[in-house]
């Protein structure tokens, strides 16, 4: 076994001292606990356990990528790699791998939890009681309801498997067992609640444009997933206003200079929906299995480009 050159991208304190052990019997590991911080000019493999959009990070990391002349693998915490830059990696020879579906529990749990709060108005109330301004609307029980799912993968699988559970009838694009198969135009036409697990792609880049937004049913609730960028936020903020979309529940570092600031049922959350314990002890092993594989020459998950 060659012994390799290990940069870590947070504190060792992640790591059971067992996972530790294991990394330090591949090669020399350094922990770097801040981005910013310098990187030995030697090292091979970057680990990099957290996915961040945050420009600030994704900079430091390009900026990684590009200065590290000996770099050859670079080992992510999550399934999640559009925060990379793909082009530096491709030129460079850099090969990418990745933890699948470590999350997906998770996220199928707390898209769950958004549909509560929105048939609940529980975000709404929450905010408007905070102003004392709470004037109360009825919500609304998900069971009965039809639940559209647009994406693919494990976390769609086990949305729509707790979403059965619950009484709900569940519609997906592509057939998995308890979910109903329709066209996308029937499903945005007959879902009282649409999810969306789209990858960030330029190709899914404004999906849920001002055309598809037409198609929806009247006073839908949206959860958004996936990155903000798949939802045409113009289109939306006209809907929320208009009341055609009665909530739009999304995930972002911050609100920005958005159509969507300032208007009461657009609800932005800071990304936590994989923020458990179990997802954290998952991906953590993840990096260090993959990262023993990568070592010893075996198979591991890695990014095709």
């Amino acid at each position: 076994m060659n012994t390799k050159n290990i940069s870590v991208l947070c504190s060792k304190d992640k790591f059971t001292d067992v996972q530790l052990q294991r990394l330090n019997g591949l090669g020399r590991v350094n922990f770097i606990e801040n981005i910013g911080s310098k990187c030995p000019g030697d090292t091979e493999i970057l680990i990099v356990p957290t996915a961040s959009h945050e420009s600030k990070f994704k900079n430091r990391l390009s900026e990684l990528l590009s200065l590290l002349p000996n770099l050859k693998f670079l080992v992510l915490g999550s399934s999640d790699y559009s925060f990379v830059d793909l082009g530096i990696c491709k030129e460079k020879g850099i090969t990418i791998s990745f933890v699948p579906f470590y999350d997906a529990k998770s996220k199928a749990e707390f898209a769950i939890g958004l549909l509560f709060t929105g048939s609940r108005r529980i975000l709404i109330n929450d905010r408007m009681t905070y102003r004392r301004k709470y004037q109360p609307e009825p919500g609304f029980e998900l069971i009965g309801k039809r639940l559209g799912i647009i994406g693919s993968g494990i976390a769609v699988e086990e949305t729509v498997r707790l979403a059965k559970a619950l009484g709900i009838t569940v519609y997906t694009e592509e057939r998995f067992e308890d979910s109903i198969r329709q066209p996308l135009d029937n499903l945005l036409h007959d879902s009282d609640l649409l999810v969306l697990f789209l990858p960030n792609s330029e190709e899914n880049r404004n999906f849920l444009s001002k055309d598809k937004i037409t198609q929806l049913k009247n006073e839908v609730i949206i959860v958004n997933l996936s990155d903000r960028d798949v939802v045409s936020e113009s289109a939306m903020a006209k809907a929320l206003i208009d009341g055609k979309v009665s909530q739009y529940i999304f995930e972002a570092e911050s609100i920005g200079k958005t159509p969507l600031k300032n208007i009461e049922s657009a609800l932005m959350l800071k990304p936590f929906s994989t923020d458990t314990v179990e997802t954290k002890e998952k991906n953590i092993e993840g990096m260090v299995k993959n990262t023993e594989d990568i070592v010893l020459n075996l198979r591991f998950s890695k990014v095709y480009f």
